[in-house]
């Protein structure tokens, strides 16, 4: 695999992986499966193979077996084009599994593949695969993007290629963060990851939007953390009030904007454990998340990305695309400034490809037709 002389960084990761994985060069999947009964263990994998469980949207497994499923990694080549796509930084030297490479990785994954729902809205079929190698065909090879359960698996594999530590866990959203009454939480419908460094475990969500942690933080109860400009993060590991056994603990991740307040409160985004989910279970999660009517993600077409300071690199911002009103707003240190405002369908293909360099098919364009989220001139 040639790599062009600009691209050292990458190919230094890309030998890394090469040099522990031998086999990990070459494009395969693997999946082994036992029959229930068989007293047999499963066969070895081969480290470095991507393997990954059957996506929702594929041919199901023969009925009465049991698959064995590594999670999933990428290959070298898929490394460095992943690593290329998100502009990493040819002078950027924190050795690879530290804390900083991986504050360093978020950063550039927030700035470049954006949160947004278009696949369930611009789409003939409406629905989303979490197969590993689809989700890096439409992040890398179409600049797109996904929801929580597409980004965070993207990026845990991502992650365990480049030899993280990486648990995916579940998240149940607040209703807060929902615009539903009262302190309660939505079912398990969010993804994280969680990453564990020198002892230490840390959350890293590349999902959530806006409101998201734009740096990886430590499970550590009431500490906080300073995001962009005035925004501030914390964890909380506690009991949730709808636990009837007061005994239960999870971690609260919550978030605040200081800049009009001082004493602004804290907002409780999602609640989540330290217990590991299958991709199985994301299948399930998925599933309701896609296609439920009362989904926001069904009922609300938008795009969001972490803008960077030109000059320095450092995260200074958000770059929005919301619907009813059709705008794109960019939000800085210094307020919210809409950039661009639209009406119609092909006010807003046009916006994802101006400013999200998002191209969408003749068929995904003609996926929104008749639904409720097509912008006919009229809110």
């Amino acid at each position: 695999m040639h790599l062009p002389n600009y691209w050292l960084p990458a190919a230094t990761v890309v030998s890394k992986i090469v040099d522990k994985y031998p086999s990990a060069s070459t494009d395969h999947e693997y999946e082994s499966c036992l029959h229930p009964l068989s007293t047999n263990a499963p066969a070895p994998v081969t480290p470095g193979t991507r393997i990954h469980s059957t996506p929702f949207n594929s041919t199901p497994r023969t009925k009465g077996t049991v698959a064995h499923v590594k999670m999933a990694t990428f290959t070298p080549d898929q490394i460095s084009r992943y690593l290329k796509h998100i502009g990493w930084d040819a002078n950027f030297q924190a050795p690879i599994g530290t804390l900083a490479y991986l504050q360093e990785l978020q950063k550039r994954q927030l700035a470049r593949v954006p949160f947004e729902d278009l696949s369930l809205h611009y789409s003939p079929t409406h629905l989303l695969s979490l197969d590993p190698n689809d989700l890096f065909n439409k992040m890398v090879g179409r600049n797109m993007g996904g929801y929580c359960m597409e980004n965070n698996t993207f990026f845990g594999a991502v992650l365990r290629t480049l030899g993280f530590s990486v648990i995916n866990a579940g998240g149940r959203v607040s209703h807060a963060t929902a615009g539903r009454p009262g302190p309660g939480y939505m079912g398990w419908s969010h993804m994280v990851n969680i990453v564990t460094i020198d002892g230490m475990k840390y959350l890293v969500d590349v999902g959530f939007g806006a409101n998201e942690p734009t740096t990886p933080l430590a499970l550590v109860s009431g500490h906080e953390t300073r995001g962009i400009g005035t925004v501030s993060f914390k964890l909380l590991y506690t009991s949730l009030a709808l636990h009837t056994d007061k005994s239960q603990r999870v971690w609260v991740y919550s978030h605040r904007d200081t800049e009009k307040d001082p004493n602004a409160p804290w907002t409780d985004a999602y609640a989540f454990s330290e217990m590991e989910f299958f991709p199985e279970d994301y299948e399930v999660m998925n599933l309701s998340t896609m296609t439920l009517r009362s989904s926001f993600f069904v009922q609300s077409v938008f795009c969001v990305k972490m803008t960077l300071d030109e000059k320095t690199g450092e995260a200074n911002g958000w770059l929005m695309l919301t619907d009813r009103p059709g705008e794109v707003k960019r939000k800085t240190l210094n307020g919210m400034e809409v950039l661009e405002s639209f009406r119609s369908e092909e006010g807003r293909i046009a916006a994802l490809k101006k400013w999200f360099d998002i191209e969408l098919t003749d068929a995904e364009k003609a996926g929104i037709r008749d639904l409720s989220t097509e912008l006919r001139g009229w809110y």
